[in-house]
């Protein structure tokens, strides 16, 4: 059978660029071709999902029901294989996971203030690492699978390293008044990581100088502020 998709890729429609959108939205709003699988394993809202690397040929999911469950992807598709279940569960709702480079490891942080650290093949928790407040984002160095950021409504950004104690303190890069969101590294320039606030807005930080202001946190490279209309 041939893939609707494919087909609108390889088809092109000369003209008005409006015109071809609208016939890829009508083509696709009638197409009963599509591939969907539900899948099924979660006792309340998923709040997070995440791909493997190198090809996503895994999945990861977390949500309400506190637990974090790892999809094989070919598998997950072609059958009905129950996914498998982490051993380590949060004491409230997660909200952000992510793989190591390796996919050897998985990260989890939610409502409970806390990252869990989770390996992937024993299916154990190797750490936890505790926050002041929720956690919401979770990123891995991507030339350093020791080193991960997390953000968290306690208004720190925070960097690991899970070679040391976790009963230690964490580099602090950030440390405002509202709530971080979001963090990332970039994955082409890692020294860099972009970070999502309440209040702030998207910053930008260089984490290979840090330049400390007068208070508890360093300064941006480069911020957007986020302007509502009243």
């Amino acid at each position: 059978m041939r893939s609707v998709v494919g087909f609108l890729s390889q088809r092109g429609l000369r003209g008005d660029p409006l015109l071809t959108q609208d016939f890829q939205r009508r083509r696709l709003r009638g197409c009963r071709n599509l591939y969907k699988k539900d899948l099924l394993g979660h006792f309340g809202c998923v709040n997070a999902i995440e791909f493997s690397n190198n090809g996503g040929q895994w999945l990861v999911s977390g949500g309400d029901d506190r637990r974090v469950l790892l999809w094989h992807m070919e598998e997950a598709i072609h059958s009905r294989v129950k996914p498998i279940q982490l051993k380590g569960e949060h004491h409230s709702n997660i909200f952000c996971l992510a793989f190591n480079s390796g996919n050897t490891k998985v990260f989890s942080g939610g409502n409970d203030e806390q990252v869990l650290l989770h390996d992937v093949e024993s299916g154990e928790t190797l750490d936890v690492f505790a926050h002041e407040d929720a956690v919401y984002g979770l990123s891995v160095s991507p030339v350093n699978d020791n080193v991960f950021a997390s953000s968290s409504d306690d208004g720190r950004v925070l960097i690991w390293d899970i070679r040391e104690s976790s009963q230690g303190e964490p580099f602090c890069l950030a440390n405002y008044p509202s709530a971080f969101h979001s963090v990332m590294f970039n994955p082409v320039e890692p020294r860099l990581l972009a970070t999502a606030n309440s209040k702030e807005g998207v910053g930008l930080w260089d984490i290979r100088k840090p330049q400390r202001l007068a208070g508890q946190s360093y300064m941006c490279v480069l911020e957007y502020k986020v302007h509502y209309d009243q």
